[in-house]
């Protein structure tokens, strides 16, 4: 720091320095005083004050004219390139102030990337095109790390336990329910399903380490039993995909399986009735742009009844009719 500002500038203020461009770019203490709005005095003043500082003459001065000397020429030419930078800067400041510009990172889960996120996305450039927000699909533990370690701006996952340094804020409750192919006719009339009749199929699964996994894994060994997947795929679409050909039965986040086709599929209510607290996490203290804060704001905003239960507004014919039919439960 004692490199960058030495005592000589210290001496110096800004307005001192934005009357010496004003000179040097108009060639002329008068029309430097004009366009400053300031007397010529003050102007010479300003500039007086900087030569004395630095002992050195920064103007060459006759009767007619007003020209830089090499001191000034290099002095001008280090203020110039100081005054564009500060100025670029204070606009982005106020536009950013004022969210119409800025960005905003955000680590979000998997089964949240495709269906809650784009929404809230689509949401938030209508109010604020000039933001732009960035996602990456991460499991809770690597979006903890993530947000720790300062890479995102915040995180949007499950309520499990944290390290201290995080405050967690509910968005909204995601119900866990069953997928199983409409090939099997034994499950045709069934309503629930528990963890001891999904044990006699092929279990299609997440992958270890995702909250959804643990959380499955819980309700099993509460029923004294064992996880056992078929297969283990990260994504709802391809362990749907697999379903449909009548692979198995997978266990899902509701919000997951908007937008999913359930053609050849059909949801079971989940049996203990079981469901994960979706939320924000962010770093405890830590000062947050208006872009961020304008963002999580969007989020909470975000209508909880048609995050738990997406059906589209309006089905249209064909998969999506089925898709809602199939949510809907009823």
């Amino acid at each position: 720091m004692q490199q960058r500002w030495p005592p000589e500038l210290r001496r110096v203020n800004l307005n001192q320095l934005v009357s010496f461009a004003a000179v040097a770019q108009q060639q002329s203490f008068r029309r430097a005083a004009e366009q400053l709005h300031v007397s010529q005095s003050a102007l010479s003043v300003h500039v007086q004050h900087i030569e004395a500082a630095l002992g050195v003459k920064l103007f060459a001065r006759d009767t007619r004219s007003v020209a830089l000397t090499p001191e000034g020429e290099r002095l001008y030419g280090a203020v110039d390139v100081a005054g564009n930078t500060l100025a670029r800067v204070i606009r982005q400041l106020k536009d950013e102030a004022a969210l119409r510009a800025g960005s905003v990172s955000v680590a979000v889960l998997p089964s949240l990337a495709a269906t809650f996120m784009p929404q809230a996305m689509r949401r938030f450039r209508e109010r604020h095109p000039g933001i732009e927000v960035r996602m990456c699909d991460v499991d809770s533990q690597r979006a903890h790390e993530k947000l720790v370690n300062a890479e995102v701006d915040i995180a949007v996952v499950s309520r499990r336990e944290r390290s201290e340094g995080v405050d967690f804020t509910a968005l909204f409750e995601d119900e866990l329910v069953v997928v199983v192919p409409d090939a099997l006719p034994e499950l045709a009339g069934r309503k629930t399903l528990a963890p001891k009749q999904l044990a006699a199929y092929p279990l299609l699964l997440n992958p270890r380490g995702v909250d959804l996994r643990e959380i499955i894994e819980e309700r099993f060994r509460s029923a004294g039993l064992a996880v056992e997947p078929a297969q283990e795929l990260t994504g709802t679409y391809p362990l749907v995909s697999l379903v449909r050909l009548g692979l198995g039965v997978s266990i899902q986040p509701r919000v997951a399986l908007h937008g999913v086709s359930l053609e050849g599929c059909r949801l079971v209510e989940f049996r203990p009735a079981t469901v994960r607290e979706i939320g924000l996490l962010l770093l405890k203290d830590a000062p947050h742009s208006p872009a961020t804060l304008a963002f999580m704001e969007c989020l909470k905003a975000m209508d909880a009844a048609d995050l738990s239960r997406p059906e589209p507004r309006k089905a249209r014919r064909g998969v999506l009719s089925d898709t809602a039919k199939a949510l809907s439960m009823k």
